[in-house]
Formats: structure tokens, C-alpha cells, sequence
């Protein structure tokens, strides 16, 4: 019986055939990466282009994005901390024109108490010359605590990038999301008037027609946030002055008709400033405005938040707060 024999394969096909994967796989990867950049910066060139994606939310990229090109930030002896309620309603223009320059509004948006707590605590680390933390707060800060993470963003990669050891185009890359860059593209009109800051970091909003909003339910959670956001900043020998949002009456009137939230809420929150050396200034109760004035339940229109930054001064040096002077030619709060 005769033996079959099996044909061998030559070895330099064999590794031709490697060799041809090899560069079939680095030219796809290099066909995808022109795509993938030649889309980004397409959108760069129309303006439709997200900031870098640092944290995920493109309004907090779009903070961070303006704290890395404006690093006086560090040099601040008031910083606003908070969510956009911060963000949006303090007109620090009405300061003194020496003394507005060591006063900064770091406030992004959509953050709960705790996530404001999280990102204080990494921003007086890194300004070490701050004396006062202030914090405009509406009673949608109190919803969420208990859901939403402390730490919506990686201090390390924060910090890279703030200090620019990271490049943004690799940003692009590592924390790509389809979704969200299409949605900025597709609603990039909106998105870019709604990014606007002043020299300050405040971001004007203005409506023609105010938004009612929603029903929020504060959480005990935010709260007891709230007492040791206070308690760290007195560690810390920093003054913080907490204010609270007057409330929207169109809101009021839909989810508060008989203002037993708007009480509950200042009572809980004074109480959680209680045990420190907090300085409380009650816009609900002290600050009332038309439904016009508003923007939405948590945003005044910006025309009136100089008025409103006014009485917050006013306000908190009456209690004690120690804060840069107002200029002279500013108007008397009601």
C-alpha cells in the first residue's frame, strides 16, 4: 500500500499571509482614524464640535474647558461654587473694580449638594488663597443626593487637563460617545447660547418665555451633604455663605400652593448649617420677584441678577460675612 503524501505549505506563504492580515488590520485602523478625525474636525469647522469630553456631561466639559483657559482661577479669593442656580444668577460686576478681579464663578451645571461638596473640595485644594465659598442653591440641588455619584469626574485627568499634560485629541478619542457628540451637532445653535460665560465665569440666560419647570422632592440626603460641605470649609478656615434661590411664584403656585416645601426647605436648611459657622442669607423669604423676572424655577433673568447679587452682599455682611466691597455706582437692593 503506498503512502500519501501531504502537501506542504511553503513557509514564506504562511508568513505572507500573516503579513497581509497585519497590514490589512493597520490600514483599517488608520481608514478608521481619518474618518474618526476628519468627522471631529468637520464639526470643528462648522462649530458644531462638543468641548472635550473630560466628565460626559458637555455643560461640566464645557466648565472645565473654561477653567483650563482661564487659570486665575487659582489665584481667587471668592470662588461660586454650585450648580448652574450659581452658575447663572450672580452678576459679580457689581463688585469693586480691584476687588472683582480675585472673584470667580466655578460653578457648572446640573450638580446635586454632594457632587458640589465633591468638586469644593478639589477646587480650594488647587486656589489656595480662597477665603469665601459661596453657593446659590433651589430646591431641585436637594433632589438626587442619594442617586447621583459623588465624584462625577477623575481629580488625576481633571487635573491633567486642566494643567494641560493631556492632550484633547486623545480625549476625543478615549471618551468618545456617539450619542452625545451627535446630539451637540445636531442641537449645536441652542448648545453654544446656552455656553456663553462673562469675565467672571457667570453665564447669562434670558427667556422670553419663563419655564415653569417641575415638581422637585428634596432628599434628607442633600442635607446632611450640605452640613459636612460646611463642616469641611470650616476645617479649612474658609467662610461659606450658602444662599437660597427666591422662589419662581408661576412654580410655587403649580407645586407649592400652600408653601409647605419653600418652609420645609428653609428650616432644613438652616438647621444643617446649625453646627457650623455657615453664613445663611434666605432669598426666599427675603427676595420676592414676578414669575417675568424668571428664566425657569432655578435661573433668574440675567438683567436682574445684578439687583440680586447686590442683595446677597448686602445681606451677607449684615450677618458677618466678610466680601469684597461693591462698587460705588451700583443701586440700592430692595
Amino acid at each position: 500500500m503506498s503512502k500519501v503524501h501531504m502537501p506542504i505549505v511553503p513557509p514564506r506563504r504562511a508568513i505572507s499571509r500573516g503579513v497581509i492580515f497585519i497590514l490589512a488590520f493597520i490600514a483599517g485602523g488608520l481608514v478608521w482614524l481619518t474618518v474618526f478625525y476628519g468627522g471631529l474636525w468637520l464639526l470643528r469647522r462648522t462649530d458644531r464640535l462638543p468641548p472635550t469630553p473630560v466628565s460626559g456631561t458637555w455643560c461640566i466639559d464645557s466648565r472645565l474647558a473654561w477653567l483650563k483657559d482661564n487659570p486665575r482661577w487659582k489665584q481667587a479669593e471668592l470662588i461660586a461654587v454650585g450648580s448652574s442656580v450659581t452658575w447663572r444668577n450672580l452678576d459679580f460686576e457689581v463688585i469693586s473694580a480691584p476687588d472683582r478681579e480675585k472673584v470667580v464663578n466655578a460653578a457648572p451645571c446640573y450638580l446635586t449638594i454632594n457632587q458640589t461638596r465633591y468638586l469644593t473640595s478639589y477646587l480650594v485644594e488647587k486656589a489656595p488663597d480662597v477665603k469665601t465659598v459661596m453657593m446659590v442653591v433651589a430646591p431641585r440641588d436637594f433632589d438626587g443626593c442619594a442617586r447621583n455619584p459623588d465624584a462625577f469626574f477623575d481629580r488625576e485627568l481633571v487635573d491633567d487637563y486642566l494643567n494641560r499634560r493631556v492632550s484633547g485629541v486623545w480625549l476625543r478619542f478615549r471618551n468618545f460617545r456617539a450619542r452625545d457628540v451627535l446630539t451637540y451637532a445636531v442641537n449645536a445653535e441652542q448648545r453654544r447660547s446656552d455656553l456663553v460665560y462673562d469675565d467672571h465665569g457667570s453665564g447669562p440666560l434670558t427667556r422670553q418665555v419663563p419655564d415653569i419647570g417641575w415638581a422637585v422632592e428634596p432628599e434628607t440626603a442633600c442635607f446632611a451633604e450640605l452640613t459636612g460641605m460646611a463642616k469641611f470649609l470650616d476645617s479649612k478656615n474658609i467662610q461659606f455663605v450658602l444662599v437660597t434661590l427666591p422662589l419662581m411664584r408661576g412654580w410655587s403656585e403649580r407645586y407649592d400652593p400652600e408653601q409647605s416645601l419653600a418652609e420645609e426647605l428653609r428650616l432644613r436648611i438652616a438647621a444643617a448649617l446649625e453646627p457650623t459657622r455657615a453664613i445663611l442669607v434666605d432669598g426666599i423669604a427675603e427676595w420676592q420677584l414676578p414669575t417675568e423676572a424668571f428664566a425657569d424655577p432655578a435661573h433668574l433673568q440675567w438683567p436682574q441678577t445684578a439687583a440680586f447679587t447686590e442683595f446677597v452682599w448686602n445681606a451677607a455682611q449684615k450677618r458677618g460675612a466678610q466680601l469684597p466691597p461693591l462698587r460705588q455706582t451700583t443701586g440700592q437692593s430692595k
